[in-house]
């Protein structure tokens, strides 16, 4: 148990002095370091294209944070962080690069001397597009003042040259980026027949003398119109009532539409025909089909028919179109 605790307590100093730089402990290499018996390499000879270049995860983004090579002490690197998550403590004439969720992103750099621990000091917002990589520069003053700016994939290949990729880092940006839900996928509407011209449907629906009430016997024949104007879905239709020539011009009249309105209610109420394409209207007596001199020929007088033609529509420019 005794050695367990040094053990412990031997890492737990490790991290504090890799991070303090206390000279009693860390002995420097070209691109190495040590505390006693503890080696790590600073750098690591990626080239950045190849990070670049790899697939991005679905939803996120890859960020690189690149820093000018500069005679700073070790006491100025910079501690970045991503939405006030530690990324790296970056040396100069180094580069990281790690992936976070798209979206808004809240970036921040901080020097390590200030030993403030706030991992949103210095933040600035950007909102990152998914699947893309973006690149920002962080620089460090001589006055230990810290920033972080977006540069072009074009501009950061060219500072990207001299650097080397800083391996030693324990990143703790976690991008635990939302699924996103699937789009629905909108069904295939196939567009409506046209119909190319006018057409006239005899409806074979015979009202009794002096009545304008449609038999059930005779819905069927509605019903056909109805899923003719279904299958012809852009179509409008003018149903017209008519009269055998019994009672006066102004009754036959109104008993006409009556006849008509009969035969657009049933489409409305039973087949779901939308109402602003139909329209009613009345003849009366004046378009017989028979002779009015027999009851044969007056049955067949009282009746009505469907005149069915293409919805007119207006064009941008206000010029009638068929489509």
């Amino acid at each position: 148990m005794k050695n367990l605790k040094y053990i412990t307590l031997s890492v737990m100093a490790l991290g504090l002095s890799s991070c303090v730089g206390s000279p009693s402990h860390i002995s420097n290499g070209e691109n190495a370091k040590a505390v006693g018996h503890v080696n790590w390499q600073i750098s690591n000879p990626i080239n950045p294209e190849e990070l670049i270049n790899k697939p991005i995860p679905e939803d996120s983004v890859s960020i690189f944070f690149l820093r000018p090579q500069d005679n700073d002490p070790e006491q100025t690197s910079a501690n970045i962080a991503i939405n006030d998550r530690f990324q790296v403590s970056l040396h100069p004439g180094h580069y990281t690069q790690v992936y976070s969720c798209s979206g808004i992103n809240r970036l921040s750099a901080e020097i390590t001397g200030l030993k403030t621990n706030d991992l949103l000091a210095n933040s600035i917002d950007f909102n990152l597009a998914p699947n893309s990589n973006y690149f920002f520069y962080v620089d460090v003053d001589n006055e230990g003042n810290s920033t972080i700016q977006e540069v072009t994939n074009e501009k950061a290949l060219e500072y990207l040259q001299d650097k080397s990729y800083q391996s030693h880092q324990i990143t703790r940006v976690v991008p635990n980026c939302p699924v996103a839900e699937p789009k629905p996928i909108p069904p295939v509407v196939e567009p409506a027949p046209v119909l190319e011209k006018e057409v006239s449907i005899e409806l074979e629906v015979l009202f009794d003398n002096d009545k304008a009430i449609v038999k059930p016997q005779y819905y069927n024949e509605v019903q056909e119109l109805a899923e003719f104007m279904q299958k012809y879905s852009n179509t409008t239709a003018v149903i017209e009532g008519h009269t055998d020539s019994n009672a006066s011009d102004e009754y036959n009249q109104k008993l006409s539409e009556r006849r008509a309105n009969a035969i657009k209610y049933i489409l409305i109420s039973k087949f779901n025909i939308s109402p602003d394409r139909l329209e009613a209207v009345g003849y009366g007596e004046q378009r017989p089909r028979a002779t009015n001199k027999t009851a044969e020929g007056r049955q067949l007088n009282r009746r009505t028919i469907a005149v069915i033609r293409e919805r007119v529509r207006v064009d941008q420019d206000g010029n009638q179109i068929i489509n």
